[in-house]
């Protein structure tokens, strides 16, 4: 993707996701203990760990649970009257010796950006039709919010219901929250949810206490199978206090690459006096594949509500954590950093002395009923000032939380949002988003961060002259330091609202949600405002908003499931685009788009075969299309070990006398047309293949197998900085794309082998791993359960076999150079390649029941070089036989 001025962000490498086989989670529980005789003692990490494990388990489909809640009468128990800690949490904590106070001296409120007027995003911020998310059934105040994005379903999670949404707005399954965990041994009344999508191993996590007040108090949790929130889960409680002495209430949730971590804060059950802060630190691996055994921590430790961030950098170890300290001491406001280090089965909890201070104070807490609304004396609930969520991402931590201004004597709410250097403490950026007339009420802010450090935050607002009603304020990148745009009104509020139950409170909230699309670039928030009445009750209801920045994205889709995120967090292979196709014959009207041929060589240039290259913006604003945007089509021979720009750009030969055998070269270069926001084009190129006769030795085998790569050219250059390793820029910038596939046919006595070059072409030597897979015409890898692929070595390879060890799994060595995989993710290691060395595999599937006429399979070779004992993919080949679901081989559809 062009970098439209976006600057460079750390590299996502991530990993397998595991399959949820067995049951069994590995878990560190940490109880952040608060007493008041240790108010003034400074803290430290960890002190004891005692092991826990599940106390109940089970697997659930969502859509079977929907199917059987159709037929069960409405829940209509009413819980979550209150939130019994909300005057209960330390608020104004103790500087403890040894702080370090990292001082920002934010400017007048008056110069901070702020507008209570429902105007338009600036540079007109692309905004989908908004949709409503879960409504109000009368059980339960407040909703308590929670919101998630995956690659094609939203996911509400309420106090009430859980349900599943497409992105259009399409209601797919709803089941009662209760409901949900009902397979749950001992878990009843279930509350406070909150549910997040783990992009890099397409996981949802759901998480919700159970038990409120009670001996019995739990935590449950709740793992998606894949990311398909419809199909399977697998669920699991755990007593919060062995002890029966406390019981656990309002979670925060986030992950890294290591962890899942919950925290919530603990309370009394003889008389609901503040304990402490929970804290669960999932080990995430174990966690989805369940192989691991449970443990749990015990320290001791100040505050409460300790968020977690949601980490979008899954190559950091350590995973930081937030709390809101004193909003007024000293002149000063101050907040709190944690953090977890450690291994992810030996994490480490500590308080840490990094104090990000603003020179802004706030209250955090006022009365319990505060903001005003049309149409009625009685005042809605605006909570306290808790952090409400955290992100990290490209070394910062951005959170966000309501304050109640001025400090001494609180007239309003305020948002207050900040973005920080948790390794110093050091805070970046401080905004607060507030009327300056004073007649406008924020609270209960959520946010959310993409790639380009685009911001949106979304939230309710209150005034005397209009209904509750949820807003966002968005951040481009580009703005000025320590502002947000003007607040935009989405969904206004229809009625007033006064809804008790009896208790008093007018309650709203608790919180909202705010969250990232899987493409890393298109904001979601989902925010509470007040609906019409039923019946005499009046209501709450949700509302989905999406946000995409209002500048051009063009990108080629690496895989049909490709969204743009940068990296892409996939783990399949980056060489199959459909995006990039060849057509023996021009195809104006794209009639087989997506459809792909092997390139056939013709005597001259006047009858040349076609590449075709579909650009995509997925941005909230057209490209400029004035010429200073190109997409670049190369060429080169067939080979797992392709790097960067060799040998792509030409002059590269295999035979440096003759120089008859190029290894690639540029078919051609054209400028992109205007591309409206969320279109598409297509642009065609006529290529001529090399002739096939000239390449003899190691290339002879396989003649018309070409790779392609094509790449967008714009003057803000590539968003990472590409590299020799070629698999590694496709896979970081969403605007370059590779192809690199055979097609083969499968008809009766035409089926040959298939072949696979392996190849250095850098500078040094490789260590090498060949990994084999296979799918059948489904695509799915199924192909080794009914035969085995039959591998014959020659040239370089042979030699090597010859000479060096080799050792793998899944595969049965035949004579020194044939071998047999017989599993799927086979593999050969310890093939030790020096500079320019470059040898071939010959691929035969063999079926286990010799008459079985398979309907079509591809195979796929990967190369990935051995590095201080670290795998990293160097690249690879697939062959496709017949027609294969998911490789562009099918029939394809008119565009």
């Amino acid at each position: 993707m062009p970098k439209n001025q976006r600057g460079n962000h750390l590299s996502v490498h991530p990993a397998n996701p595991p399959s949820l086989i067995k049951r069994q989670v590995h878990i560190l529980f940490i109880f952040v203990l608060f007493l008041p005789t240790v108010f003034l003692q400074p803290v430290s990490g960890q002190t004891r760990t005692t092991k826990i494990q599940a106390s109940a388990r089970s697997t659930i489909s969502f859509r079977e649970l929907a199917q059987r809640q159709k037929n069960l009468a409405p829940d209509t128990a009413r819980k979550k009257l209150m939130n019994e800690d909300e005057d209960k949490l330390p608020h104004n904590l103790p500087i403890p010796p040894g702080a370090k106070i990292k001082l920002f001296k934010a400017p007048p409120t008056d110069t901070i950006r702020r507008n209570s007027s429902p105007v338009p995003p600036k540079n007109g911020a692309m905004e989908n039709p908004q949709f409503p998310g879960l409504g109000d059934n009368n059980t339960t105040i407040p909703p308590d919010i929670g919101g998630a994005a995956g690659p094609n379903h939203l996911m509400v999670t309420l106090n009430s219901q859980v349900r599943i949404q497409d992105k259009s707005g399409t209601d797919l399954s709803t089941v009662t929250l209760n409901n949900f965990f009902s397979s749950l041994a001992g878990i009843t009344t279930v509350f406070d949810p909150k549910v997040l999508y783990d992009p890099f191993n397409q996981r949802w996590i759901l998480t919700a206490p159970a038990n409120p007040g009670a001996t019995t108090s739990a935590l449950c949790l709740g793992i998606s199978a894949t990311s398909d929130p419809t199909g399977t889960w697998s669920l699991y409680a755990f007593d919060v206090d062995a002890g029966n002495i406390n019981w656990f209430d309002y979670p925060s949730i986030g992950f890294n690459k290591n962890w899942i971590v919950i925290t919530g804060n603990m309370f009394k059950v003889s008389n609901s006096a503040f304990s402490g802060a929970g804290i669960f630190i999932f080990d995430k691996s174990a966690t989805y594949s369940g192989t691991a055994s449970p443990s749990a921590s015990l320290v001791t430790n100040l505050g409460g509500t300790i968020v977690p961030a949601i980490t979008l950098d899954n190559t950091v170890n350590d995973l930081n954590l937030v709390s809101n300290w004193n909003g007024s001491s000293g002149g000063n406001g101050l907040l709190r950093l944690f953090t977890i280090t450690g291994t992810a089965s030996a994490p480490v909890f500590a308080a840490t002395n990094n104090f990000p201070a603003s020179s802004q104070t706030w209250a955090s807490g006022a009365a319990s009923n505060f903001a005003p609304q049309s149409g009625s004396t009685s005042l809605i609930a605006n909570g306290d000032g808790r952090i409400q969520n955290a992100v990290f991402r490209g070394g910062s931590l951005w959170c966000t939380h309501t304050v109640f201004i001025p400090a001494n004597s609180p007239t309003r709410s305020v948002i207050q949002w900040w973005q920080i250097d948790p390794a110093t403490g050091t805070v970046q950026q401080f905004g607060r988003v507030t009327d300056p007339g004073g007649n406008e009420f924020y609270a209960y802010p959520s946010i959310a961060v993409n790639a380009y450090n685009d911001v949106l935050i979304g939230y309710s607002s209150f005034s005397s002259g209009k209904f509750a009603s949820g807003n966002y304020s968005f951040r481009l990148h580009t703005d000025a330091v320590n502002t947000m745009q003007s607040t935009v009104q989405f969904k206004a509020g229809l009625a007033s609202y006064v809804k008790t139950f009896g208790a008093g409170v007018n309650r709203w909230g608790d919180y909202t949600s705010t969250c990232i699309d899987p493409d890393d670039f298109s904001l979601w928030t989902i925010q509470e405002y007040a609906e019409l009445p039923v019946s005499g009750s009046d209501r709450w209801g949700t509302e989905w908003n999406k946000l995409i920045p209002p500048l051009p994205d063009l990108f080629i889709q690496d895989r049909p499931d490709d969204l743009g995120a940068e990296p892409n967090p996939t783990v399949l292979p980056m060489w199959q685009s459909e995006d990039i196709w060849l057509r023996k014959t021009p195809d104006p009207t794209h009639t087989f788009a997506h459809v792909t041929e092997n390139g056939e060589y013709r005597t001259g240039t006047a009858n040349p075969n076609y590449v075709y290259v579909e650009i995509r913006n997925r941005g909230g604003a057209t490209n400029s299309g004035s010429g200073t945007e190109q997409v670049i089509l190369y060429w080169a021979k067939a080979g797992s070990g392709l790097s960067w720009p060799s040998p792509w750009t030409g002059g590269v030969y295999f035979d440096p006398g003759p120089n008859t055998m190029l290894m690639g070269g540029i078919i051609g270069t054209q400028n992109l047309p205007v591309i409206p926001a969320g279109g598409n084009t297509i642009l065609a190129f006529p290529w001529s293949p090399p002739d096939p006769g000239v390449y003899t030795g190691p290339l002879a085998a396989d003649k018309n197998h070409f790779c392609l790569l094509a790449r967008i050219i714009t003057p803000t250059g590539m968003t990472f900085t590409e590299t020799t390793a070629l698999y590694a820029n496709v896979q970081n910038n969403n605007n370059i794309a590779w192809k690199n596939i055979a097609v083969e046919d499968l008809l009766p006595g035409s089926q040959r082998p298939a072949y696979a070059t392996i190849a250095n072409l850098g500078k040094r030597k490789m260590n090498i791993k060949l990994r084999f897979n296979g799918v059948d015409d489904e695509g799915n890898p199924v192909l080794l359960e009914k035969g085995f692929l039959n591998l014959s070595f020659e040239g370089k390879l042979k030699r090597i076999l010859e000479t060096q060890k080799i050792s793998g799994t899944g595969f049965k060595q035949i004579d020194k150079g044939n071998f047999q995989v017989q599993r799927e993710g086979g593999t050969l290691t310890g093939f030790i390649l020096n500079p320019n060395d470059i040898g071939f595999i010959q691929i035969k599937y063999q079926p286990k029941d010799g008459n079985a006429k398979p309907k079509g399979f591809a195979i796929t070779v990967t190369q990935i070089e051995r590095i201080n004992g670290i795998d990293k993919i160097i690249g690879g080949q697939t062959t496709v036989f017949g027609q294969v679901k998911g490789f562009g081989t099918s029939p394809g559809k008119p565009k």
